[in-house]
């Protein structure tokens, strides 16, 4: 999809402490406001990942900003690695094939991606990138920044509440990651609360019941089958037709339930795949893995690895492997994560970014009762700190809320009001959010 903006680079020093060494080109966009009388504080949009583009998200989301857009223009920046902003792309790494292969040529393959970046990964981090935020802020003008942040991005929004909160005049936190959260350990714990949620749901509706049975034992021994004996599959692609060869591993399975679990349109179809792939019919879970991933061929791997490798695997501590060889994702994203950091340099970063936050500007906290990266609990941790925050509470959702019913008009509404003291957000409007019904076959949901 593409976007009517206003483009152009702002040079910002590469070492952000360095005014005077070597410089890069920042991608800078507004999308300019409909009303041509366009109040004077955009929305900046901050991607997740790390790795996604500012520009990428909006315009893979560009309805769901429509009216914000009516009266603000919307900033975007693509963070420093990301899109047009230097990318530290990992031209070696094709996601199906990195969940293919061993873990040691995982490692082997994002080591061999960092000795072919153009550009020295440790000034790609959170602390750098809110240097820039503020400087294409200043060379534009603006006063005051609304700001809307989906996952990492909302770690790079509360550093920058951090350091300019009078730049600031609200934030939108979208499967917020508090600052104090080391991201990783986490993550197959939670991926298996969301999954051990679906298996729920199945129970208790007749259909979906009747269907699936024993899903959680009949997991484990597909599983183990594809550690053993991992079929070759050929499949066309599900969006070009070209022809695309993939080996069903363990590894390649439990990704896929990964990702399918992010969202609820997905997660609807997850039982029906698996009981497919229970049948040793494992093309149509392979194929949600080739779709799935299709929009990913721009994802900046090298700034992923910069970010995890100097603001979270050090704070890490001591993981309790045992509870993660408990999930389904198991520990192996763990130790390649440690193995890979090990040798990955560590960047620049501020002495208080790891610091819990304490805040008074207007935040918005948005959270998906069935998250499995970033779940409702984060917020509350995060939300303590903000004398003005309030959450919107998605039931039935999963990893971010951006596009969900009605809450592009409540995300409108909070920024339009969101100084005034005696008002408040009517967010009764999501109650009735719910999980799309669970498909008992490939032929939909049940009766």
């Amino acid at each position: 999809m593409e976007a009517h903006a206003r483009c152009g680079n702002l040079q910002v020093p590469l070492d952000p402490n360095d005014a005077a060494g070597e410089t890069m080109d920042l991608f800078v966009a507004v999308v300019p406001a409909v009303a041509p009388n366009a109040l004077e504080d955009p929305l900046a949009v901050l991607a997740g990942g790390p790795g996604q583009a500012a520009t990428e998200l909006y315009t893979l989301a560009q309805p769901a900003f429509s009216e914000i857009l009516a009266r603000r223009d919307v900033l975007l920046v693509d963070q420093r690695g990301t899109g047009g902003s230097a990318p530290l792309q990992c031209e070696n790494i094709n996601v199906w094939e990195g969940l293919a292969v061993s873990a040691d040529d995982v490692v082997a393959a994002t080591l061999e991606c960092l000795r072919q970046l153009e550009s020295d990964p440790r000034w790609f981090t959170t602390s750098a990138a809110v240097r820039d935020l503020e400087r294409v802020r200043a060379a534009l003008g603006y006063e005051r920044l609304n700001i809307y942040a989906a996952s990492y991005g909302t770690r790079v929004a509360q550093h920058y509440l951090r350091r300019h909160p009078q730049r600031a005049r609200s934030v939108i936190l979208d499967g917020v990651v508090p600052a104090s959260v080391a991201l990783g350990p986490d993550i197959a714990i939670n991926s298996q609360a969301a999954l051990d949620a679906l298996f729920s749901r199945c129970a208790e509706d007749t259909a979906c019941a009747a269907a699936f049975a024993d899903l959680p034992t009949r997991l484990d021994a597909l599983l183990e089958r594809l550690d053993t004996a991992p079929p070759a599959l050929d499949l066309p692609h599900p969006l070009t037709g070209e022809n695309v060869d993939l080996t069903m591993t363990r590894d390649v399975a439990v990704g896929t339930i990964r990702l399918l679990l992010y969202t609820p349109v997905n997660a609807s179809l997850l039982l029906a795949l698996l009981d497919a792939a229970f049948a040793e019919r494992y093309r149509p879970l392979a194929a949600q893995l080739v779709n799935m991933t299709s929009g990913l061929a721009s994802f900046a791997y090298g700034l992923n690895f910069a970010v995890l490798c100097t603001e979270d695997e050090p704070f890490w501590g001591t993981v309790d492997l045992a509870a993660q060889n408990d999930t389904y994702l198991g520990a192996t994203g763990i130790e390649v994560q440690r193995r890979i950091c090990a040798e990955w340099p560590r960047g620049f970063m501020d002495e208080d970014l790891k610091a819990p936050l304490t805040s008074d500007v207007p935040a918005l906290f948005l959270s998906g009762e069935f998250d499995p990266v970033t779940p409702p609990r984060y917020t509350d941790i995060a939300i303590d700190g903000f004398s003005r925050g309030v959450e919107v509470f998605g039931p039935g959702q999963g990893h971010g809320l951006l596009g969900s019913g009605c809450v592009p008009r409540l995300m409108a509404e909070f920024i339009d009001h969101a100084e005034e003291a005696d008002w408040r957000l009517d967010a009764s409007c999501v109650d009735g959010l719910r999980a799309p019904p669970l498909f008992a076959s490939p032929m939909g949901p049940g009766p």
